[in-house]
């Protein structure tokens, strides 16, 4: 498979169907302002470190190059831009009074890396990484973020976590600090390097992630920046941005109306339960035969899944446990016993993977979950 990176990872944690449209299909998501400004700002810093004897680039040149290298894509207005081409302006200008005043030649200077991971080739590229007066490293990564970072998201950042990783199979020398540099208010936030634990648990992520898109698992999932810039194409949001076309299989049933209808049902329910019931089916029958997971009424939305209920099969979880003189401790296959005896010490590891892999599917059945409908996300 394609190397992956720590952003493609985040994208995959975020949501797996928004990576395949990125880093599979090779969809293109809308340019922004204030990515254009961050990818310039990154520039200049680089800029500023990337010379071959001390000392660095004086103000003026600095400033030329900002000039020369702004990218202006995404901006909604000209005003918009030009408020934030002097913001880089007075960013950078403390940016250069801070590391004039005691710069050092950094190890490396934008480092782009690629290292195995028991097959898997995780790929980046650093920022900075200086060396420390006790000979450990340095790993520094700007940051555009308008707000400033907490301590807390410092010490549990993946992508340092990663670059750690990366650097010390790289050079061989030990990380000793590790630091995210705010750039909009020119703040080093600064941790100690990860334990081994925490490495080895991130060097797991990567594994499973790589699994998982190995394994074409695409699911959409919903969080703080939804809807993207694919809306149109995604189950949960597909409906309110590009309605598909009512199929002839389908209900012909007005899908909005249905939607508020039943939410306003919902609060009578013992009253009308057969209406509610009627208009579960209808759009259950449409969702079913459109392909959507959600459906959009004008004040209000209906995600649907599918709820699986998991179980054991009986004849092959006996088989496992009567030679072991064991089926009298699950009861017959009572699930609650079972699964509590797989929680004790007297179970075992190998038992229990064993009993676990029985598990299965027993039945599914249709939900519907109401979402209030954010206006001001429309606007």
């Amino acid at each position: 498979m394609r190397p992956l990176s720590y952003s493609q990872i985040d994208q995959y944690q975020s949501c797996p169907l928004k990576y395949r449209f990125l880093y599979i299909d090779g969809l293109k998501p809308l340019e922004k302002g204030y990515f254009s400004f961050g990818t310039t700002l990154h520039d200049c810093a680089e800029h500023f470190f990337r010379v071959k004897v001390p000392p660095p680039l004086s103000l003026e040149k600095l400033m030329e190059y900002y000039q020369s290298h702004w990218r202006s894509g995404g901006y909604e207005s000209v005003e918009i831009e030009e408020n934030y081409r002097q913001l880089g302006r007075e960013i950078l200008a403390e940016f250069h009074r801070i590391h004039r005043a005691d710069f050092h030649m950094p190890l490396a200077v934008e480092h782009q890396y690629t290292v195995n991971l028991d097959g898997v080739k995780l790929t980046g590229k650093i920022d900075r990484v200086d060396k420390l007066p006790s000979g450990e490293l340095c790993i520094v990564d700007y940051k555009s973020n308008k707000d400033l970072f907490s301590a807390e998201y410092v010490q549990d950042n993946l992508q340092l976590s990663l670059y750690q990783l990366a650097v010390e199979q790289i050079w061989y020398l030990p990380v000793g600090e590790l630091c995210l540099y705010h750039l909009r208010s020119n703040t080093v936030m600064r941790c100690p390097a990860r334990s081994k634990e925490v490495i080895a648990d991130a060097r797991r992520l990567v594994l499973e992630v790589a699994g998982k898109i190995e394994k074409a698992i695409f699911p959409a999932c919903e969080n703080n920046f939804c809807p993207c810039d694919f809306a149109h194409l995604c189950p949960l949001y597909r409906h309110k941005y590009a309605p598909p076309p009512q199929l002839p299989e389908a209900s012909p049933i007005d899908i909005p109306l249905a939607v508020e209808e039943y939410v306003m049902l919902q609060s009578r329910k013992n009253e009308i339960e057969v209406r509610i019931e009627s208009l579960k089916e209808a759009i259950i029958e449409y969702c079913r035969a459109s392909s959507l997971g959600r459906v959009f009424g004008s004040e209000h939305a209906l995600s649907y899944k599918e709820v699986s209920r998991s179980g054991y099969n009986n004849q092959a979880v006996y088989d496992l446990l009567e030679p072991l003189g064991l089926w009298d401790k699950v009861s017959e296959l009572d699930k609650t016993l079972l699964e509590k005896y797989l929680e004790t010490d007297a179970c075992g590891k190998e038992l229990k993977d064993r009993i676990l892999a029985l598990k299965e599917v027993v039945s599914t059945s249709p939900r519907l979950y109401v979402k209030q409908v954010s206006k001001d996300k429309d606007s």
